[in-house]
């Protein structure tokens, strides 16, 4: 019997059984009459189901459907995106139709877009091809991950979609049909991983991101769901992860809610109630699918309407309801009598539209989305602009799973050995239906065939069925001087023949001799269980032009393969394959107590070779103990306690008034390189700038403290393309540290001062009484210089004010100000610049240091500036030093004409906005 007790908001979800005695707050609801407005229950349940948008034919039925049944959302199918712009045009109808109809929000405009070569946008021709979660899984950077996503985001948004139903964090199949090629891996920490890019991605492109299929537990031996491991279970744990950093929604597996509400008890015993809100405390949007695979999971012949209930009273606060459109409005007035007659609470709709309410407050405008703001970068500009990095991606994503005969690279050289003169390459793949529905059926083989004959290589290329090697397939064998053979597991309903194919060849190639590359343009799942009888394994996980033509270009060793296969639980044994290659490097924080020593040992290991970067223990500590403003991490040696293997060293400092970050320092012991150590430790520091949401900008390098400017330029140029790799531009100029021995250094003009002074310009060291004048000078000209300012701020903490060298003039009005200024320093003074900037203390207990050298605009090219190196240099000798860096100057001219050489020099690195 219901209660008339008011709904509480202090009880927002179920907490335990009823058989407790506890009054729950979601039972004590008082149902809708007959008599109240039906329309306000149109309403309300409206906004909590998702229709799907088949064809753009279908667009008056959903406008209808929006306009009498208040639907909240629609969901783009494949079929129904033919035209981008067409798309478009057809959404702001849909939301211009919803807020005419009085929808308090704009609707959800809806797409389940994981990319890949099945996704329903982006097959080349329509939205950028980018490579799928399993090729993602493969390749080490999550900030090309993060490039991808968000490129694919802004994509999508010019469709005006909003909303995208990815990615998924399963990492089991969870029905037979699961294709494998959608998941990003086995292991949980890479697929949260690859899901924390993409969610950040999709958050600063204001993109709503759905996560899926969350699972049911697993039956235990009495046939009772065991939910008492759900904390510790691997397979919950990206769902664990994404919700405790507010993921917005959830797609829920079936199973998850399409119990009888008999079983669940009114659905108070419902895993979304139970596990979901009490257990992992998410209060984010519970989604369920009413489809043919909810049918099955209901365990008997149910209704849409039916299903539809189970999953509002089971926990779910929107229904994708995929059925016909006779169906769907069946299903609605079957909603409608469970609410008037209380069997669905008031209660729990009011919940579920509240969280339905909060994301579409947070991400959605009227203003927006019915009149959109113009674009600057329409959907084809868009294309053209990610066409490198789709390349790119798939170049990274491609791995080389074995290689027991060291076949590859197939270089020149190495050609002419294998294929001799005129030799011939027998190509074998599997026929392959279209990716897309209309379009033209092309084997999509044929690019990789084309790209082996470009490479002056003649081409025989034989597709296979399932009914394995024919005669004419024997006899091109019978020449061939090295076989390709193409699986594509995903493709194929009898998948198991391609196996099957590939042993026979396997044995044939016993007697025949030339060498055989397994191709595997899909999940090689199925797969691995053959790898040990395989000689030459090379994965691309999909047969899109641009994975084919990547596993052509990693082949013949124009691409140096960095992919790491993301399936490694499921590794034969006596695979062969160096489980080195697979390894996943757990990130520490640093800590100067415990890692110090280790730290120093590790630089002496990277940069030992120049002299020039000498750093001991000492000066790495004032470097790299700075709590507030630096977090740094390491990778550790596992089989070696203590022993670091790389170091990422982060800052971040004041530009203004914006917070700019600094990936200051990434090294990695020599002999571990090539692993996936710098690209954990790159990924773990980015990922941490990008979290911080005062950060604007990031930059290669550091400004204080500074360990280099920019990139070394005697960095050998396999390095420099790493970072390139990973989304730093490398700009045309350099950036300069200068040095001299100043023991006899002498002006190279005698009367330097003289003819400065004719002019009105005088020199001398900041004291107390100009000391605000200098600020207020450096604050005009300097402020958007990060860290200027604060260091001549500084000053005045430790009373170091001489180390101010001052220029004055005679400004317009006549009165005598301040018109430059620079920086001195070394390692025997208090001034916090020398602990900062390492070099002059490394070279000598006796050197000195210039730095942050200005003059105002108007002083500019009158050989101020010459005057104020000179006048600075003249203090350093002035307190007994022997020597004087200048770090980072773009102009080395004017000192080189005052005696000094140059001692680094670096590029200069695009800042990076995240």
């Amino acid at each position: 019997m219901m209660s008339n007790t008011p709904y509480k908001n202090s009880h927002p979800y179920y907490e335990g059984p009823e058989s407790t005695g506890q009054k729950r707050a979601w039972s004590q609801d008082t149902p809708y009459s007959r008599e109240e407005n039906r329309d306000l229950v149109r309403r309300q349940v409206g906004k909590l189901v998702i229709i799907p948008m088949d064809t753009p034919e279908s667009a008056q039925y959903v406008t209808d459907m929006v306009e009498r049944y208040h639907i909240g959302g629609v969901l783009l199918c494949r079929r129904s995106i033919r035209h981008s712009v067409e798309i478009s045009r057809i959404v702001r109808d849909l939301q211009s139709a919803a807020r005419k109809a009085g929808h308090t929000h704009p609707l959800f405009i809806m797409i389940e877009q994981e990319n890949g070569m099945f996704a329903p946008f982006g097959n080349g021709h329509l939205g950028t091809q980018f490579p799928g979660a399993l090729a993602v899984g493969a390749f080490r950077s999550s900030e090309i991950l993060y490039d991808i996503a968000r490129a694919s985001a802004q994509e999508l948004q010019s469709l005006s979609v909003n909303t995208n139903l990815a990615p998924m964090l399963n990492i089991e199949e969870q029905n037979p049909e699961g294709l494998s090629s959608r998941m990003f891996g086995d292991d949980p920490a890479n697929v949260w991983r690859c899901t924390s890019a993409i969610l950040d991605a999709h958050r600063s492109t204001n993109l709503v991101s759905i996560v899926k299929h969350f699972p049911a537990p697993r039956q235990g031996s009495s046939g009772i769901l065991d939910t008492r491991n759900i904390a510790t279970e691997p397979r919950y744990a990206p769902f664990r992860k994404a919700f405790e950093n507010g993921v917005d929604g959830v797609l829920l597996e079936p199973t998850m809610w399409a119990a009888s509400t008999d079983t669940t008890f009114g659905g108070k015993d419902s895993l979304p109630r139970n596990l979901i809100r009490k257990h992992l405390r998410y209060e984010g949007i519970l989604i369920g699918s009413v489809d043919r695979m909810s049918e099955n999971a209901a365990g008997r012949c149910v209704t849409g309407g039916q299903l539809s209930i189970r999953g509002l009273v089971n926990g779910c606060d929107m229904l994708i309801v995929c059925e016909h459109p006779h169906d769907v409005t069946d299903a609605l007035e079957e909603i409608y009598t469970a609410v008037e007659t209380g069997n669905i609470t008031r209660a729990s709709l009011e919940q579920s539209w509240e969280r339905v309410r909060r994301v579409k407050e947070r991400y959605l405008r009227w203003e927006e989305v019915v009149d959109p703001p113009p674009i600057h970068l329409t959907l084809p500009s868009l294309m053209r602009r990610n066409r490198e990095l789709s390349f790119r991606s798939y170049e990274m994503a491609t791995t080389v799973i074995k290689d027991a005969r060291n076949l590859l690279p197939l270089t020149k050289p190495q050609r002419q050995s294998v294929l001799r003169q005129s030799g011939t390459c027998v190509l074998l793949t599997a026929v392959a239906p279209p990716r897309f529905p209309g379009q033209v059926s092309v084997d999509p083989f044929e690019y990789l065939g084309r790209a082996i004959n470009v490479r002056g290589i003649a081409v025989s290329h034989a597709p296979y069925t399932h009914e394995g090697l024919q005669e004419t397939h024997t006899s091109l064998l019978k020449k061939a001087n090295i076989i390709i053979f193409v699986v594509s597991l995903d493709t194929d309903p009898e998948y198991r023949s391609q196996i099957e194919t590939m042993r026979s060849l396997a044995r044939q190639r016993l007697v025949l001799e030339p060498p055989l590359i397994v191709i595997t343009a899909c999940s090689p799942r199925d797969m691995l269980p053959e790898i040990p009888f395989l000689e030459t394994v090379v994965s691309c996980y999909e047969y899109s032009r641009e994975a084919l033509e990547s596993a052509a270009s990693v082949i013949f060793g124009e691409v140096k393969p960095t992919g790491v296969l993301p399936l490694r639980k499921l590794l034969p044994l006596n695979s062969g394959v160096p489980i080195d290659s697979f390894q996943r490097w757990e990130v520490h924080e640093w800590e100067k107590r415990r890692d110090l020593y280790a730290s120093a040992d590790l630089w002496k290991k990277c940069f030992g070779w120049n002299p020039n970067w000498n750093l001991n223990s000492s000066i790495l500590s004032d470097l790299l103990d700075r709590p507030g403003n630096a977090k740094h991490y390491v990778v550790k040696d596992p089989r070696s306690h203590g022993k670091i293997l790389g170091l990422c060293a982060t800052y971040t400092i004041h530009a203004g008034k914006n917070l700019v970050g600094s990936m200051a320092l990434l090294m990695v012991d020599p002999d571990f390189r090539n692993s996936g150590i710098g690209t954990a430790l790159h990924d773990e520091a980015f990922q941490f700038m990008r979290a911080n949401p005062e950060i604007d900008s990031v930059q290669l390098g550091s400004i204080f403290p500074r360990f280099f400017p920019g990139l070394p330029e005697l960095l050998p140029k396999e390095q420099k393309e790493w970072f390139k790799r990973r989304g730093w531009k490398i700009e045309d100029n350099f950036i300069f540290d200068l040095y001299q021995n100043i023991t006899n250094w002498r002006p190279p003009q005698q009367d330097v001062f003289a003819d400065l002074s004719r002019q009105g310009i005088t020199f001398g060291v900041c004291n107390p009484g100009v000391f605000d004048s200098l600020i207020q000078f450096e604050d005009k000209h300097f402020s958007s210089y990060p860290g200027w300012v604060e260091k001549y701020r500084a000053l005045k903490d430790t009373n170091d004010y001489a180390d101010a060298v001052l220029a004055f003039g005679v400004v317009p009005d006549g009165q005598s100000a301040i018109v430059g200024a620079a920086l001195v320093f070394s390692g025997a003074g208090s001034n916090k610049i020398s602990k900062e900037v390492p070099w002059p203390k490394a070279i000598g207990d006796r050197v000195g240091g210039l730095a942050c050298v200005g003059m105002g605009p108007e002083f500019r090219g009158r050989g101020v500036g010459f005057g104020l190196v000179c006048a600075a240099i003249i203090e350093l000798q002035s307190r007994g030093l022997t020597g004087c860096f200048v770090d980072w100057s773009t102009d080395r001219q004017v000192y080189e004409e005052l005696g000094f050489e140059t001692h680094g020099k670096y590029h200069n690195m695009a800042w990076r906005k995240v």
